[in-house]
């Protein structure tokens, strides 16, 4: 099997005034959860859902998992090209008016489509749920991403992104997207966009119409050795990774945004708190290997209580833990710092 041609897009359909909802499912070697993800959407209450399962050259396996459910999904096997790819394969093959991509490491809830169905309304680019996270075998461990215990982003948040860099968004999984916005930014570019290609879709369909966030946890988020959600392992080389690697660096967004006649400034989109704190973990763990040239903790630490006092709506005991967590990493003691820049925080 082979992906199919990605010339010309299926158009939209709409059965019985109701949305057709794609769900995408993207694989690569993970053929140890894949078939939780696929049982996830294919369990989905709402009636009108086509599954489509991406698998970009795995090795273990999951080719095998995928053609047992025979009909039940659209299969697309391909060679490995990277998460972009993927991506673009499975939108390419899909027809829905939403489209949800799941990564096959992660599941969704059996309402997650109904839920986003009921509250989509017309103008909407992307709708955002809340996820739960569990480990590698499905136990939860108490907490949801993004928490939304601050700022919930709804209807037109283009200023916000202007003039902050950032949104409070969930993780790849959590987001269904409408096809008119994912239109405008796909196909990706491959040769850029290898890893973490979720990140011009989530950061870029606000500029094509509103954001509706549910406040519920409607998917799993799994945490497992073999992602970086909690950067767990080699926890410094997967810091160094993230932070110079050129689908992270601000200006790349910046460059994708410009091609689609949107104006960001990538000074703004590298100095917001989220990026700032990797930066202060990586160069306090070891400033020898820090890849970012010019950074030290005092300039750091100035820049993060920048961005914290800066960003707007959060709540008050948010932004208090997260001025104490900068100034603690930039002159508390190893013994503390080390706990501090844990994976998970």
């Amino acid at each position: 099997m082979s992906s199919p041609s990605t010339a010309t897009a299926p158009s939209p359909i709409m059965q019985s005034g109701r949305p057709l909802v794609s769900i995408i499912i993207t694989n690569y070697n993970y053929g140890r959860y894949l078939r939780a993800a696929i049982d996830s959407a294919l369990a989905q209450t709402y009636p009108q859902v086509e599954v489509i399962v991406v698998d970009d050259g795995s090795t273990d396996g999951s080719r095998e998992i995928i053609e047992a459910y025979g009909k039940r999904v659209i299969p697309i096997i391909k060679l490995n090209g990277g998460h972009g790819s993927a991506l673009n394969a499975g939108f390419a093959a899909s027809r829905g008016e939403i489209v949800m991509f799941l990564d096959a490491d992660d599941e969704l809830t059996v309402q997650a489509a109904a839920r986003v169905v009921e509250a989509w309304r017309p103008g909407v680019a992307k709708a955002q749920f809340q996820l739960e996270m569990v480990d590698n075998r499905g136990k939860p461990l108490g907490r949801r991403v993004p928490p939304f215990n601050g700022f919930i982003p709804n209807g037109d948040i283009r200023d916000r992104i202007v003039r902050f860099g950032e949104y409070p968004s969930s993780p790849s999984s959590g987001n269904a997207y409408a096809r008119a916005a994912l239109t405008r930014l796909m196909p990706l570019d491959e040769a850029i966009w290898f890893a973490a290609a979720e990140k011009p879709l989530v950061f870029l369909t606000p500029f094509f119409g509103d954001v509706v966030s549910i406040c519920a946890p409607l998917g799993r988020y799994r945490i497992h050795e073999d992602n970086d959600s909690r950067l767990k392992g080699r926890h410094l080389e997967a810091l160094h990774r993230r932070l110079s690697a050129v689908f992270f660096v601000p200006e790349t967004i910046c460059a994708v945004a410009a091609a689609k006649g949107i104006e960001l400034d990538p000074r703004v989109l590298g100095s917001t708190s989220r990026r700032i704190k990797l930066r202060m973990a990586s160069i306090r763990l070891d400033p020898k290997t820090h890849p970012i040239a010019g950074d030290t903790r005092l300039k750091l630490l100035v820049k993060g209580i920048r961005a914290s006092i800066r960003e707007p709506d959060l709540a008050v005991k948010v932004r208090a833990s997260q001025l104490i967590w900068f100034v603690v990493m930039a002159v508390g003691p190893m013994s503390v710092v080390s706990r501090l820049a844990a994976p998970g925080r």
